[in-house]
């Protein structure tokens, strides 16, 4: 009994080991330091509800696709504070929104990702026009 529990806890760590080279899940103070140092990169806001784990789940395929590591936010986790501090760089009424930060910057609101049930090659066209990654898969 103790080794097959031990077995199910190696295969989710296993898993979430290889899922987190592209979603990687950061706090307010990692985002605050990408943002001062100017990085690009894609950040998904989400509240890890049932709409957001669909589109978390659609981003982190396109992401092991086009080979490229998104960041995640979980806003259930930040006080008030924090929430407005968040508002002050990313303005967001609901969360489960993917956001394209350049340079430190998101450069316009209206490329942001916010249907939680978006197809995984409008999601990977809507990367690459962005700027993240490349077509390197065939998606038939």
């Amino acid at each position: 009994m103790k080794k097959k529990i031990l077995l199910i806890i190696s295969i989710l760590l296993l898993a979430t080991a290889c899922s987190s080279s592209y979603l990687k899940k950061i706090n307010l103070n990692t985002l605050n330091e990408k943002i001062s140092n100017e990085e690009s990169f894609v950040l998904y806001l989400t509240e890890e509800d049932e709409a957001g784990n669909t589109l978390r789940n659609t981003l982190l395929k396109v992401a092991k696709e086009l080979d490229i590591q998104t960041f995640y936010l979980n806003t259930s986790d930040l006080d008030d504070e924090e929430l407005e501090n968040l508002k002050e760089n990313f303005y967001f009424e609901d969360s489960n929104i993917i956001v394209f930060v350049k340079n430190g910057i998101e450069e316009t609101v209206l490329a942001r990702i916010d249907d939680p049930y978006i197809s995984a090659n409008d999601l990977q066209a809507e990367l690459i026009t962005q700027g993240f990654g490349e077509t390197i898969t065939n998606q038939n």
